[in-house]
């Protein structure tokens, strides 16, 4: 079964990041947006967006902090994954919940799906309440345990540990407790497979099996053994709590996915798009006989500046979207790009359809890579190369403090969020515009086959940015350099003074591809003394 409309809750944690990536253009709810202990904030929630796949990744995994705080862990682990399968039920949605091997207590070798539990901690009870819950309220569940988690986005044991080795000349664990460590990474993308899998309680960890000392040997050398009575919790610890998966195929072993979990991240690949097409109208009539991002902008085309900005970016596979009757006139200007040092593409937009249509039309070319999105006409002076190469996944929007805020579409801000962005707004709510400078992971191709066109009858690149926003996946920068869109009399000239008075993109950029940079530099200025 395709699921086309994924809600994750508990998206801003150390598993939930990991699903949002599995499940791109998923709807992400944080703990911010959605308060699951509330019954009829949750029944609303799911009503108002009827996902077909809800994935519960939110919970309360303290489990000392469960023993102190009884009420919360049961609210949040025990109560709340009932409301959520009340909701499920009621707009026919699929459920996948996460619960845990403490629902065991540890007196076997391995225990399977059907295996009574018995745990002998608040946590444990607390999500034992939650799977019972579950199964009162609807069929179509499939609730995942695991155990002893491990991932990139969030406190752990492995982070744990490496920290006190390097704080410590000898670290002390426990030998007596033993079960599965479990990458999240690996957790998520077997959820994919199990959503499609028949309702029911499933195992997943990765295999094999280890004692807690066993684990930490594996990746810190100053480990030194102990038992449980000499390292003493508030909560009790089942000793054997090894989830034994009998219904799907196995995971690879833990061994091998710490490894990769310890290798630094390897981010996807980013690819360029610039996005010049339209009329020009604003700019006739000279654009009666040219595309405008062919005009110059003091010494050069227009389109230099958007191409130089990617490349100074370290980016080297860039298409360039135009219209039909213009296409041509690019490929004769910038070839292949190979003078240039990059590899060049080329898409027709057929028609005048928008920011985001024509964004679209880049996906297959795209394919899993993340993308730097760059109107034709929009000139930076910053270098970007640093917010490139950080970028994991959802998206990012440049921003700008203006003067006339009104004239372009603004951020609402708050702290570190963004909370919206309005077009145009006759009372502007902040300051800063929205420039025309994206980066987005592979998902914004889904976030677009969900537009409907706007008034004037386009898809708006707003409305993708405002549906990052309410997944909790939008991240921006204010931009302290120079700006300019050059779409108009006044900001091409604008434009073209502020270029020949401060330079953009003048040779290679400071931490940018000095190679590419430089030969980009010299196909752009060619010789100049004839």
């Amino acid at each position: 079964m395709t699921f086309s409309n994924v809600l994750i809750l508990g998206a801003n944690g150390m598993l939930g990041r990991d699903l949002a990536a599995v499940f791109p253009g998923a709807r992400l709810c944080g703990h911010k947006d959605l308060d699951i202990t509330d019954e009829a904030a949750v029944k609303a929630y799911i009503l108002d967006v009827k996902p077909d796949l809800v994935i519960n990744a939110a919970g309360y995994t303290n489990v000392d902090g469960c023993e102190d705080d009884p009420e919360t862990a049961f609210a949040v682990n025990g109560d709340a994954p009932g409301y959520i399968a009340a909701a499920c039920r009621a707009v026919g949605t699929v459920l996948v919940h996460y619960s845990t091997d403490y629902v065991f207590d540890g007196s076997k070798t391995e225990y399977v799906e059907s295996d009574e539990p018995n745990p002998i901690n608040v946590y444990g009870v607390s999500k034992l309440r939650g799977e019972r819950k579950i199964a009162e309220k609807m069929d179509d569940y499939r609730i995942i345990r695991t155990s002893w988690l491990f991932g990139r986005h969030g406190k752990n044991f492995v982070e744990t540990i490496r920290h006190l080795s390097q704080e410590n000349e000898t670290v002390r664990v426990v030998t007596d407790q033993v079960g599965k460590p479990t990458y999240t990474m690996d957790l998520a993308r077997k959820t994919a497979e199990i959503a499609d899998c028949p309702p029911g309680i499933y195992h997943v960890t990765n295999d094999g099996v280890c004692s807690w000392y066993e684990f930490a040997r594996a990746f810190a050398p100053n480990i030194v053994p102990c038992t449980s009575a000499e390292f003493p919790r508030k909560a009790k610890r089942p000793a054997y709590s090894v989830l034994l998966n009998t219904k799907t195929s196995p995971m690879r072993p833990w061994k091998e996915a710490l490894e990769d979990y310890l290798r630094p991240s390897v981010r996807r690949s980013m690819k360029g798009i610039i996005l010049a097409g339209g009329t020009g109208s604003r700019l006739y009539p000279l654009t009666k006989v040219t595309n405008k991002h062919l005009l110059p902008v003091y010494d050069k085309p227009m389109i230099y500046y958007p191409l130089q900005t990617l490349v100074a970016a370290g980016i080297k596979d860039i298409m360039i979207v135009s219209g039909r009757g213009h296409v041509g006139h690019f490929l004769e200007l910038l070839g292949s790009g190979k003078d240039l040092g990059v590899r060049l593409t080329y898409e027709i937009q057929e028609g005048a359809g928008g920011i985001a249509q024509a964004l679209g039309l880049a996906e297959e070319w795209a394919g899993t890579d993340n993308v730097a999105v760059i109107l034709g006409d929009n000139i930076f002076q910053d270098d970007i190369k640093k917010d490139v190469e950080s970028f994991g996944s959802g998206a990012k929007i440049f921003l700008k403090e203006v003067t006339d805020a009104h004239r372009f579409g603004v951020a609402e801000v708050k702290g570190s969020r963004v909370l919206g962005i309005e077009e145009k707004p006759k009372v502007p709510k902040s300051n800063l515009a929205v420039t025309g400078l994206y980066l987005y992971d592979a998902g914004v191709f889904e976030v677009i086959k969900t537009l409907r066109p706007s008034g004037r009858g386009e898809f708006e690149i707003t409305d993708v940015n405002n549906a990052y926003i309410r997944r909790g996946a939008m991240e921006f920068s204010v931009l302290p350099g120079f700006w300019s869109d050059a779409g108009t009399f006044e900001s091409l000239l604008r434009a073209s003074v502020m270029v020949q008075s401060h330079g953009v993109r003048q040779g290679a950029a400071a931490n940018s591809d000095p190679e590419s940079s430089v030969r980009l530099s010299k196909a752009i200025d060619g010789d100049r003394t004839g």
